[in-house]
Formats: structure tokens, C-alpha cells, sequence
């Protein structure tokens, strides 16, 4: 079976006697980010009770799977996000639910309802694609060929991660896996 992950952000939200679930999925292919965008999380929603999460990160034949409560009971939350996940076959998504505890308390059943359908109606909102192995490469040129490296680039659907404008231009891209060494082989071609 095909595995899919997410084009863009995508928001849910779910509410219960009081208390209300804000479920944000987003792709995300590193670890790394994960724990980086938390921090974020954290600080954005200080306000907020938990911010249970899990993601699902594939590279090669590698799957990284985790989930985190976050504080709420154990078992209650981040195993019914990773739940999701797995369901909808999502690979290289993390899906962050945040609580605001509206005062009543919902009990465990309560609680993986209400995470179950918080992280299930953010996905119900997402735009899936089919999942491709990509690879990162790094592209150090002179500034003479930088049009040529671009129409290569667009050619070959390669995604500018990070570009630096310095002596030489210095660029990490991703393209697919199964057609990495035929970009090479352009980029060879046309910078001799």
C-alpha cells in the first residue's frame, strides 16, 4: 500500500463539555523540525493545558514513530494522534493537539475521543499526496550558471530548502530519490 503525507498545514478543532482540542497537521520530515516547531507551539500557546503530539518521519526504509501525552494520562492522547496516522497510511506528518481545559474533567474514554477526533478532523481537512523518497543535496555554483542550474532545478521539480548567495552560490535542494542521478548528470552537463 502506498504511504501519502500532507501538501500544507491543515487545522482541526473538536470540543467537549467545556474543554476544547485545536489539532494542527503539518509535514514535516525531519525530527529535528518536530521538536523545533513544539518549542514554538509552547510558547505560542503558553496559555494553553497540554499539547499532545505524534509524527510518523520515513527515510529510506527507516520509519520513526512516536507520541507524547504531553502530561495528560498515560496512554490518553499522543498513541490515539499516532493512531491516526497510521490509519490514513501519513508518513513525513506530525499532528500537535492543543487542549484548553474547560474545567470538567472528561476521564480517560473522554480524553481519546476527544484527541482521536480532534487529529481526525484535521486530517479530514488536509490535501494528501502519494509520499516520495526524496534526497538533500547541496549545489555549489558560480553565479555565471545560476540560470542554467535553475532551469534544471524547475525541470526536475527540485525544492530550494535553503540558498546562500556568497562567493559561489551554495543551495540545498531535494529532489526524488529515483531520479537523483539523472539531475546530477543535467547539472554535470550543462556547469562542465
Amino acid at each position: 500500500m502506498p504511504d501519502y503525507t500532507l501538501s500544507k498545514i491543515s487545522k482541526g478543532d473538536y470540543k467537549e463539555k467545556s474543554s476544547s482540542f485545536h489539532a494542527v497537521a503539518e509535514p514535516s520530515s525531519l525530527i529535528n523540525h518536530v521538536k523545533f516547531r513544539l518549542l514554538g507551539l509552547n510558547e505560542e500557546f503558553s496559555d494553553s493545558s497540554h499539547i499532545s503530539y505524534a509524527y510518523r518521519i520515513k527515510q529510506s526504509d527507516r520509519l520513526d514513530e512516536f507520541a507524547s501525552d504531553s502530561g495528560e494520562p498515560k496512554g490518553s492522547a499522543g498513541i490515539h494522534i499516532l493512531n491516526t496516522l497510521k490509519r490514513k497510511q501519513m508518513v513525513n506528518s506530525v499532528i500537535y493537539v492543543i487542549r484548553y481545559f474547560g474545567g470538567t474533567k472528561l476521564g480517560i474514554s473522554g480524553l481519546i475521543h476527544a484527541y482521536t477526533t480532534a487529529a481526525e478532523n484535521a486530517v479530514a481537512h488536509a490535501i494528501l499526496k502519494p509520499w516520495v523518497q526524496l534526497c538533500s543535496l547541496l549545489l555549489i555554483h558560480k553565479y555565471e550558471v545560476q540560470k542554467k542550474v535553475e532551469s534544471v532545478q524547475k525541470k526536475y521539480n527540485a525544492n530550494i530548502i535553503q540558498q546562500n548567495f556568497a562567493e559561489s552560490v551554495e543551495t540545498i535542494i531535494e529532489v526524488r530519490e529515483s531520479i537523483h542521478e539523472e539531475f546530477i548528470m543535467q547539472l554535470k552537463q550543462i556547469t562542465n
